[in-house]
């Protein structure tokens, strides 16, 4: 899935956004009154451009531009890793490998082995690929977000 795409629509720009700031920052719904059951998406409008995110995965975001084009509008989305989330990511791998060298290193061995450096570097594998796997999640969540906006407009 590419991070990075664009949709022409048969609408105005001003109801492109109208329709992103009206399914953002709503209440969700919920199953006896406390269970989320779907995705609650905030974020943003200003002027030609927006930012969107699920409030409880904010590691994706989705940002895109609206542009008025002959017969409708473009909008132009591309979702990203805001700085926050990159500062996080370093530091959480960082102090995992402070740790796992923290834990290999206790007496009575204080020399790190080869098995150990091996289950440190697997440890850190299975972790990216749950982090990749969550952010994928949100892509194509993001994704659907915005396909479902428009469902009802001709795309051009």
């Amino acid at each position: 899935m590419s991070a990075e795409w664009t949709i022409d629509l048969a609408i105005a720009p001003p109801s492109a956004l109208g329709r992103i700031a009206s399914a953002i920052n709503r209440r969700p719904k919920r199953m006896f009154g406390i269970l989320k059951t779907e995705n609650e998406y905030v974020g943003n409008v200003e002027d030609e451009e927006f930012e969107v995110w699920e409030r409880r995965q904010r590691a994706v975001r989705l940002r895109g531009r609206v542009q008025a084009r002959a017969g409708g509008t473009r909008m132009e989305l591309r979702l990203v890793l805001p700085l926050r989330t990159r500062i996080l990511i370093g530091l959480f791998f960082g102090l995992y490998i402070v740790v796992a060298i923290g834990i290999a290193s206790r007496p009575p061995e204080t020399v790190l082995s080869a098995g150990e450096m091996l289950t440190a570097v697997a440890g850190a594998v299975v972790l990216a690929l749950i982090f990749l796997a969550a952010a994928e999640r949100q892509r194509r969540d993001l994704r659907a977000f915005v396909d479902s906006l428009f469902t009802d407009v001709t795309r051009l």
